[in-house]
C-alpha cells in the first residue's frame, strides 16, 4: 500500500484526488480542478487490448482479471490510523471518506465500467460460494472481458445469469466439474433458481457459438 500525502484545496480546505485518467487533480469537497495535464511516469505506449494493459501495469503487485482495474490501483484504506500508526481524527477521517467516494467515481465513471465492476464482483461472489479455485475466477473474468473486445452484446443481460454462464465455461476449461444448477443455487433462492438456470443455459449456448474455444 502506498503512503498518500494529503494535499489541501485552497478554496475549501478539502483533500485533493488524482484523476489520472483525465490528467487532473480535483478537490474531493467542491470538485474544482486544481491542476491539469499531470506528468505521466508510466510507459509511453498505450493500448486498449486487455493483454497489453496487463503487461503495461505500473503496480509492482500481482495483476488480476477479476478486479475492475486489473488490481493496479492504489486503494485508500478504511483504517483508523495513518501510515505511521497514529490515530486519524474525525476531520481527516471525513476527508478520507470523501476522497474514497471521489476515487470510486473517477475509477468507475461510465455505465459500461459499472456493469463490468458488478459482473466481476458477482463472479467472485459465486465462485467463493461454490468453493472454486482462483484459476477459475481468473478464467471466468477473462472470458467476460473478452466479450467486450469481440463486440458481443452483454448490455441488458442478467448479471447473475451471465456471471454463472462464464463461470460454467471457465469450470469446463479448468477441468472442474460443476453444473449450472450448482453454480446458480450457490447464490439464488431455490424458488428463483429454475428460471435463472434456464437463462444462464441460453447465455452459455450463445457464448459457445460466439467465442468458440475459449483460451486463457
Amino acid at each position: 500500500m502506498n503512503a498518500l500525502e494529503i494535499q489541501k484545496c485552497s478554496a475549501c480546505e478539502s483533500s485533493l484526488i488524482d484523476d489520472t485518467a483525465n490528467g487532473e487533480i480535483i478537490c474531493s469537497g467542491c470538485g474544482i480542478v486544481v491542476a491539469e495535464q499531470m506528468e505521466d511516469h508510466g510507459p509511453e505506449v498505450k493500448s486498449t487490448r486487455l493483454e497489453d494493459k496487463m503487461k503495461l501495469a505500473r503496480a509492482t503487485g500481482q495483476t488480476t482479471y477479476s478486479q475492475h482495474d486489473l488490481g493496479i490501483t492504489t486503494d485508500i484504506s478504511l483504517g483508523t490510523k495513518d501510515f505511521s500508526g497514529k490515530s486519524i481524527n474525525s476531520e481527516i477521517a471525513n476527508q478520507m471518506n470523501n476522497l474514497r467516494k471521489w476515487q470510486k467515481r473517477v475509477r468507475i465513471s461510465s455505465s459500461r465500467d459499472r456493469r463490468l465492476s458488478n459482473v466481476l464482483a458477482k463472479i467472485s461472489e459465486i465462485s467463493q460460494n461454490c468453493s472454486l479455485p482462483k484459476n477459475v475466477v481468473e478464467t471466468a473474468s477473462k472470458i467476460y472481458r473478452s466479450l467486450d473486445s469481440k463486440h458481443i452484446q452483454v448490455k441488458g443481460k442478467s448479471v447473475l445469469s451471465i456471471s454463472a454462464a462464464v463461470i460454467y465455461l471457465a469450470c469446463k476449461q479448468c477441468a472442474i466439474v460443476r453444473s449450472l444448477e450448482e453454480i446458480i443455487q450457490a447464490t439464488t433462492p431455490m424458488k428463483e433458481a429454475k428460471a435463472k438456470v434456464k437463462l444462464a443455459s441460453r447465455y452459455d449456448r450463445t457464448l459457445v457459438m460466439e467465442l468458440g474455444t475459449v483460451t486463457a
